[in-house]
């Protein structure tokens, strides 16, 4: 679908003479996928590393990839440089990991499964280059205020059912790059890849700490609106 999409906006990059990065506000949107670097297994390993009561079993990801989808607004204040702002839903990744427990007459495994949902704000500031009239690069560096939520049910050693839930927001650094094509004076597609780093707070065994990605990439493919033009 993206390379469809790509090619048929490649197309129209090559009619007409308005350029690429004219000053103005725009408004937009887009989806695509959201890719999870999965590190939660060390994570979960070096929180109970000491922990007397249960030992690591195993930990995973039990996917790694969501679709995910983003609103966004800007301004050029020049054909160059401009600001952006958006919200962003990364969509929902599940874990799973398995606990031995070192209680006495027990002797039996805790198995856990974790979702996790990702969203929030952004701003950025991004700077366009012109390849031509109607195409352009984008570079964009800014901040992504990243709200987790996360749910953890299954089955303690002892056979009781175990939930638990936990949400926090951390302010993180994002950047990323796109392709930009002017198919009317009015209307563009984008190709975007943004990159989310350190979302979530470190895996411990307090009631905030239940997993970091030290990245989560997101390729979409947006329209957007040109005010004015």
């Amino acid at each position: 679908m993206f390379k469809k999409l790509l090619c048929a906006s490649l197309i129209c990059a090559g009619i007409g003479t308005a350029q690429a990065g004219d000053p103005g506000f725009y408004v937009g949107g887009g989806i695509g996928q959201a890719r999870y670097d999965d590190n939660l297994t060390g994570q979960i390993r070096s929180a109970y590393a000491n922990y007397p009561d249960y030992s690591f079993v195993s930990g995973r990801l039990t996917d790694d990839s969501d679709q995910a989808w983003k609103l966004f607004g800007g301004y050029r204040f020049l054909p160059w440089l401009g600001v952006e702002f958006g919200w962003v839903d990364l969509g929902e990744v599940g874990s799973n990991y398995v606990l031995h427990s070192q209680i006495p007459l027990t002797n039996a495994d805790a198995n856990i499964v974790g979702l996790y949902n990702i969203a929030g704000a952004s701003g950025t500031v991004f700077g366009e280059l012109d390849f031509n009239d109607r195409t352009s690069g984008i570079l964009r560096v800014g901040l992504f205020n990243a709200q987790m939520d996360y749910d953890e049910t299954g089955t303690a050693a002892d056979g009781q059912p175990h939930r638990f839930s936990n949400s926090n927001s951390d302010t993180k650094l994002t950047y990323g790059l796109g392709l930009n094509v002017r198919v009317t004076p009015n209307w563009d597609v984008r190709l975007d890849w943004d990159r989310y780093t350190n979302v979530g707070r470190r895996f411990d065994l307090g009631t905030d700490g239940n997993g970091r990605f030290d990245h989560i990439d997101f390729v979409s493919m947006n329209v957007a609106y040109r005010f004015g033009q």
